[in-house]
């Protein structure tokens, strides 16, 4: 990779991730990171990431077998909160009769599903390096 491709791709991961943090780890725990990410065809800050990620009980990265299902149901998730925010809108315009209960539990409902979805795309996202990998 030449000087200019290294400097636009740690650019990218600075735009995408932000922050940067220094960690030390012993040559046992370094070759155990090293043949995680070797085997999930990972950057070590990948592995890293994800490790991250299911300390703080987040969801995982999906593998390559789940992607399809994943992507599918996040865009369900979508469609359904398009549904809700049609409902909300109604009982806005004066279209259907408007109820506090009814619109607090539509709002309710659909944050949760865009929380969902946002969970899910995170999932779906994976390492730059499986994201190149693919067709």
């Amino acid at each position: 990779m030449d000087a200019d491709a290294q400097k636009a791709a740690v650019k990218s991961a600075s735009q995408r991730y932000g922050e940067v943090t220094h960690i030390r780890f012993s040559a046992d725990e370094l070759a155990s990171l090293k043949a995680i990410a070797e085997r999930e065809g990972a950057t070590l800050s990948e592995i890293v990431r994800r490790l991250v990620r299911a300390e703080a009980g987040h969801l995982p990265v999906a593998s390559e077998a789940l992607r399809p299902a994943i992507v599918d149901m996040t865009d369900q998730l979508r469609r359904i909160g398009v549904n809700f925010n049609q409902a909300v809108r109604a009982m806005n315009d004066g279209r259907v009769a408007h109820d506090e209960d009814l619109e607090r539990a539509l709002i309710a409902v659909g944050d949760l599903v865009r929380r969902f979805r946002e969970e899910l795309k995170a999932m779906t996202g994976g390492s730059r390096k499986a994201r190149e990998a693919r067709p």
